[in-house]
């Protein structure tokens, strides 16, 4: 009972997270080609739209958007499966090739929550101060155009991290095949009862 209850937790975090991260990295450039198709004004950001800005500003925002909520489930399902992986040792088949599994598996979680964690606290705080530098100096070109570069530098840093943690993430899932419980007391008990009894 506890080691299905374990793997359903593990399964629904471990998925949630996957396809959040999934759908933002094929959602992310639709977005973006939408928008620019599109090419929207905002009077109230811009008083130009030199070379479509007005687009890439406005899918940035969105795409910026479902990237913050992202995040939020992203640590939520980081957190349940740090405790999971903490207890799956005691209740798994961790015998020859199931043990590297194991430690494969929580060596990419390790580096997946790690990147995300430093992606959301490190990374998009420089990636919204540029966007807000740009927009407050618009209409100073020699201001905002270097914090629209570092803004588009932060944000392809974003996307690769992105993409490594998907990455991660498929192989827990890859190497999540082979998990199956604990049954060293149920071959004992199974001895027990099948051993030769002897007579009084």
């Amino acid at each position: 009972m506890l080691f299905q209850l374990v793997q359903i937790l593990y399964w629904l975090a471990l998925a949630t997270w996957f396809g959040g991260v999934l759908f933002i990295a094929v959602a992310a450039p639709i977005i973006f080609k939408s928008v620019r198709e599109l090419n929207p004004i905002l009077p109230n950001v811009l008083s130009v739209n030199l070379q479509g800005q007005h687009g890439e500003l406005l899918a940035g925002t969105v795409v910026g958007n479902l990237l913050a909520r992202l995040a939020q489930t992203e640590l939520v399902c980081a957190a349940v499966l740090l405790v999971i992986l903490i207890i799956q040792p005691f209740i798994i088949d961790t015998r020859d090739t199931n043990l590297t599994a194991a430690i494969l598996r929580t060596v990419m979680f390790v580096v997946a929550a790690a990147l995300v964690l430093a992606d959301r606290f490190t990374l998009w705080p420089k990636i919204w101060k540029a966007r807000q530098e740009y927009l407050d100096h618009a209409d100073e070109p020699e201001i905002a155009n270097p914090a629209k570069d570092h803004f588009d530098a932060e944000q392809r840093k974003s996307v690769t991290l992105m993409q490594i943690v998907l990455f991660m993430l498929l192989g827990m899932i890859l190497f999540s095949g082979n998990i199956s419980p604990n049954h060293g007391g149920g071959e004992t008990l199974n001895n027990a009862q099948t051993a030769p009894q002897k007579g009084p």
